[in-house]
Formats: C-alpha cells, structure tokens, sequence
C-alpha cells in the first residue's frame, strides 16, 4: 500500500500534468484562431463617433455615422486576390462591395534586389508594416460594387472607397467611404478591422517566397531594430559622386496645405512659424494609436535634434543590385544641435523622370514616399499600385548614425521626404521632411542640380 506522502506526489504529478494538457489545448486553440486561414471569414469593424474621436483630422460629412456597417465578410479568391463585403447595419445602408483585389500589392514586402541582406530584409519588411498605404477605389472602378438596398443615398452619392494598412502591426487595416460635398471629398464612414492574419501569412509568404514565422514577431508587435547595421553596399553600387549646393530655408514660413492644414489641430506644441521654430523646442505630436487612430494621451515626442544643422550635400549616381537601370541617390549629412552626433538621410533608388514638376505653393502635388526599401506612396489609386508594384520599386531611404547603424525615423519624428522639380528652373530639385505621420513639413530644401545626368 502506498504511503500518504508517495499518493500526494501523485496526486501533485497528475494535477501538474493536467494543467499542462489544458495549457496546451488553450494555446493550440489560440494559435488556430488568431491564424484561421478559412477562405472566407466574417471579420468585426469597429467605428468611432464624432465626440468619441475629437482628435480625428479628415473632413467629415454631416451624414457621418449615419450609414453604418458592423461586419465585414473577407472572401480569398484564389491566391492573394480577395473580396471585400460591407454588410449594413442599418435599413437605410448598402452592401458595399471590393472585388478582386490583389493584396500582392499591400502586404509587407521587400523587393528581390534588398534580399541578398538579411538586415535589409528585416528593415524593409518593418518599415513597409510601419508605413500607412492608402490604396483608392473610384466609383467608376471595376472592383467596386455598391449593391441595391438602404434609401439610396449611397448608390447615389458614395464616390471612393479606400483599403488602408495603417502603420501599426500587422493586421490593423481600415476601410473610409467617401461622398463629394462642396467640390471636396468628405468621409461619410470610417471602419477599422483585423485582416486575418492566417490569410495575411499566406499572402506574405507567396509574394516575398519567406517563412512568416521567421519576422512575425517583428511585424505584430512592433519591435525596434534600431542598431541594425545598414550596410549599403550590398544594396547599391556606385558609379560616381559629387557633392553639390543644398540649401536650408530655415526662416522661411511653414507651408500647410492639404494632410498639414488637416491635422494641424494635433500639433501639441506651438506651432513653429518657420521651418528653424521646429528645432528650438522639444515637439509633440497627437500618437498614432491601435486601432488607428490619433490620441493626445500620450502625445508622441520626437527627437527632432538630430536634424537642426545641415552640413552637407552629395549626389551619387548608382545601380542597384543585380539590376542596370542608372539611379540616384542624394545623401544630406546632419549635426545635432543638442549631442553635437552626425547623422546622414539617404534617399536613393531615384529617377528624376518620376518626380513631378510644382511650384513650392503647390508643393503637395510633389512624390511623397515613406523612409524604407520599395516602399509605395502613403495615397495611391488601385490602379497605381498595379502599374507599378511596390515590389519592383527602386526607393530606398534611412537615416543613419555614423556608424550606418539604422535609427527609427518614427521616433526621430520623420516619416518620409516629399520631392518636386521646381516650376520655373528644371535645375532645382526641392526636398521636404515630411514629420511624424506628415502632420507638418520640417524643413524645405533647394537642391541645386545643373546637370541631372
């Protein structure tokens, strides 16, 4: 007969045992939840009041919230092509349909010529995760359908769609609808939803040839690689260089139009007057907040220090890896006014035939891109993103240390350069800073380039 203390330690065994087992079941029904890859999922949207989201910066209609969808039906077509069926939520909406969508062209994703690093593979894969891409549907467009029923206002009045992977993990996508008021597109509706991230991982893994498993955790929960050693070499060649003539236009007026005039209301410091106010102070802006959306607590602060001296300019002409096509690259080196450390912006992989022409008074119809490799512009039609896939594109931008280790541009408090061609004289190339989520431009520069060539 066993001993009372030889049964206790069975019954302690048997109890640590069954913990394990239910342990295991739990996770193993998480983990087949949080991955479901079923082809067809219905998926919960989430929207906000007016007086729920007073930091919100779109223009909205005065028919906001009135036409509600609550649920989301995520269809897979077949490879990475989807559907997208709004389901009403009121007897006055529509069933509002994306079709055929090719997600090739939104997940994260790095192009072939980054791969041969795997240090710019993981820099290229966050910062496109940590980037928005807005990607439009016209009324007029073939993938958009607005189904009969509700009391017409929608068949009659909604005028775009919009597919967005906002910069948060992996996942956080919204959906706006759009009506034309006054000569200018409002947002009538605005929903934020989980993709599913089994049929995220399946995208990903089809169009970048990788193991999802292998950069998850990076991609769903934010993490920082700053430090990462950017080695640049092995990402371009150069042909030649030469310095050149940049200009800071420190005490010029901040310029606000467009996405600046918008979110202006969620600068938290004194809004500077010129481009030189924006290094005199510590700045804050409102935080980009899960499901997407902008909160004054806690604002996001910057370390805007890095870049208050220019001291310096090169143009480098170049190739990319296993590629021919001749490319630029502009590097503008930085001193801190605060640590006195240099730091470089490098923004390559340029074509000077795709930078548009615009006076600075109209400089928001310049190239805007996101800092990264192959990243697409933050608002580009459908139709855009499938003439020219972010996959085959060439831009790459960082910000650098001197040691070429990568320093997250997020929390510097830049997203990103705007680009044009000045109106009058071919030979001035103007470069802004676009700050943290573009609430405002930082700085405005004049590239002097006599010879593009």
């Amino acid at each position: 007969m066993a001993s009372p203390a030889s049964r206790g330690k069975r019954r302690a065994t048997f109890a640590a045992l069954t913990c394990l087992t239910i342990l295991a079941i739990a996770g193993s029904a998480w983990f087949a939840h949080r991955y479901d890859d079923r082809p067809r999922q219905t998926v919960a949207l989430t929207a906000f009041s007016k007086d729920a989201y007073p930091e919100n910066p779109e223009k909205t209609s005065p028919v906001f919230g009135m036409y509600a969808h609550r649920q989301l039906i995520v269809e897979q077509l077949g490879g990475t092509r989807f559907r997208f069926l709004l389901e009403p939520a009121s007897p006055k909406s529509a069933a509002i349909e994306l079709t055929d969508v090719d997600l090739a062209y939104v997940v994260a994703a790095v192009p072939p010529w980054a791969k041969r690093d795997l240090d710019l593979t993981k820099i290229g894969l966050i910062d496109r995760e940590w980037n928005r891409q807005q990607v439009r549907f016209t009324r007029h467009s073939a993938h958009l359908d607005v189904r009969e029923g509700g009391d017409g206002f929608e068949q009659r009045a909604l005028t775009r769609v919009d597919l967005a992977r906002n910069c948060l993990n992996a996942g956080s996508w919204e959906l706006l609808l759009f009506t034309t008021e006054d000569g200018e597109e409002r947002v009538y509706e605005h929903l934020w939803f989980t993709f599913p991230l089994g049929l995220y991982k399946q995208v990903f893994e089809r169009v970048n040839d990788l193991s999802y498993w292998s950069y998850w955790w990076s991609l769903e929960h934010w993490v920082d690689p700053s430090g990462t050693a950017i080695r640049l070499d092995r990402l371009r060649t150069i042909e030649r260089e030469r310095p050149i003539q940049a200009t800071a236009r420190w005490d010029e007026p901040v310029a606000a139009q467009g996405e600046q005039a918008h979110k202006r209301k969620n600068i938290l410091t004194p809004v500077a007057a010129t481009y030189r106010d924006w290094y005199r102070q510590p700045v804050r802006f409102a935080s980009f907040t899960p499901p997407g959306r902008y909160s004054r607590a806690p604002p996001r602060e910057t370390q805007l220090h890095y870049l208050a001296e220019l001291t310096g300019a090169t143009l480098r002409h170049v190739t990319l890896s296993g590629e021919a096509e001749p490319l630029f690259e502009i590097e503008l080196t930085f001193r801190s006014n605060k640590t006195q450390e240099a730091t470089r912006l490098i923004l390559g992989g340029l074509d000077w035939a795709t930078i548009p022409v615009a006076s600075p008074e109209q400089y928001d119809r310049g190239r805007q891109v996101p800092l990264g490799i192959g990243n697409p512009g933050f608002f580009e039609s459908y139709e855009q993103v499938v003439a020219s896939p972010p996959i085959h594109r060439t831009f790459y931008g960082f910000h650098l240390d001197a040691q070429n280790r990568w320093l997250d541009h997020h929390a510097i408090g830049v997203d990103g350069p705007l680009l044009h061609w000045d109106a009058d004289d071919p030979s001035i190339l103007h470069l802004y800073l676009l700050s943290y989520e573009r609430h405002a431009l930082l700085n405005h520069f004049v590239l002097a380039l006599p010879q593009r060539s």
